[in-house]
């Protein structure tokens, strides 16, 4: 484990004077980059599911759900008949053929296909005034979590034990503790992240960067005061990601723009019990909503530029492109982005050298 913490440190916060004597230059390294694809919408896509090199599903803006099975040279819109006025925020997939989409807003929905998209059954309904859901996320295929801003001051809780097909709500008195006018952000369906087998995680903005996280699947909760920016209703945590169950990277800063972000990336080593502000020069270069740990990179997107940080290297890289969301596949050979105006792109290397 401790070189584990180690490695982590390295990669985010930069403490790698054993790499020092490296001959190898990152102009002689494969430059990764994201291959734009035409998704046939214009919609925002903020729910981003990958599921293999080649299945992968997004959602978004005007009830639209897209998917592609050829790995991005084609895409279907599989969307939901009757569902325009909706925000599909959040997708998460399990193959070609099992998806689950969750809106932000009212009527606050779930839906729920296993035959490719061809048709959908409504799995969760509500009216309740002030439901807002940001994220879900599943452990396994059949246990899953959402959460929604809070009503009367408690975090809105979801769980699922049989793939999405029934979701109970979390009692009110177990559920997370939120500041007056704090919430969550719908950004790219990655507030809230679960991790290993029981571990789930959920990041908040507004007065405070919070964090709540919980060991035993969402049964119980503690919080945690991050370093991430906040103060305004625009800041706070918009993404949280894990390389394992004890070392994780969050993103987040000020939607309003790369401009007004000052501290946007943040690093734990205990599972999420406290976190560290990523140094100076040595962070992403803007506001992101996004984040992945893919092998020795890191990925962070937002809605007016994108990095990349690889291990080994003195500060992230710009990459071209504007995303929302991106995602590691589930096998863990892919890494896709969704974003603004139909937006979608999977991870390339100008040089086509072998990934490492």
């Amino acid at each position: 484990m401790k070189y584990f913490a180690l490695l982590f440190i390295s990669l985010f916060v930069f403490s790698c004077s054993q790499k020092a004597d490296k001959k190898e230059t990152s102009q002689q390294k494969p430059e990764p980059y994201w291959q734009a694809q035409e998704s046939g919408v214009n919609a925002g896509l903020r729910g981003l599911s990958a599921v293999s090199d080649q299945v992968a599903w997004a959602s978004g803006s005007g009830g639209t759900v897209i998917k592609t099975t050829d790995g991005g040279a084609t895409w279907q819109n599989v969307s939901i008949p009757g569902t325009d006025t909706l925000q599909f925020r959040d997708i998460e997939a399990f193959d070609a053929n099992t998806a689950i989409v969750l809106s932000a807003g009212l009527p606050a929905v779930i839906y729920k296909t296993t035959d490719g998209g061809q048709n959908w059954e409504q799995k969760y309904f509500s009216m309740v005034e002030g439901t807002f859901y940001d994220a879900m996320d599943f452990w396994n295929e059949k246990e899953g979590i959402a959460f929604g801003d809070a009503i009367n001051g408690r975090l809105l809780i979801l769980k699922t034990t049989d793939g999405g097909e029934t979701w109970n709500e979390l009692p009110f008195e177990q559920r997370p503790q939120a500041l007056e006018g704090q919430g969550g952000f719908a950004a790219s369906g990655t507030c809230l992240r679960t991790v290993g087998e029981s571990q789930v995680y959920i990041g908040l903005g507004g007065q405070e960067a919070s964090l709540f996280y919980s060991f035993d699947k969402g049964e119980t909760w503690q919080k945690t005061v991050t370093p991430i920016q906040s103060g305004e209703p625009t800041e706070g945590i918009f993404s949280i990601d894990f390389k394992n169950e004890m070392e994780g990277l969050m993103v987040g800063g000020d939607y309003r723009g790369d401009s007004l972000t000052k501290i946007n990336a943040a690093y734990t080593t205990d599972g999420g019990k406290s976190w560290f502000p990523v140094m100076a020069g040595m962070k992403p270069k803007g506001y992101r909503s996004g984040v992945a740990l893919w092998k020795n990179y890191v990925f962070a997107v937002g809605r007016e530029s994108c990095d990349y940080y690889r291990e080994g290297d003195k500060a992230y890289t710009l990459m071209e492109g504007q995303y929302y969301a991106v995602d590691v596949s589930l096998d863990g050979e892919a890494v896709w982005a969704s974003g603004p105006g139909g937006a979608v792109g999977k991870l390339g290397f100008k040089d086509n050298s072998i990934r490492y």
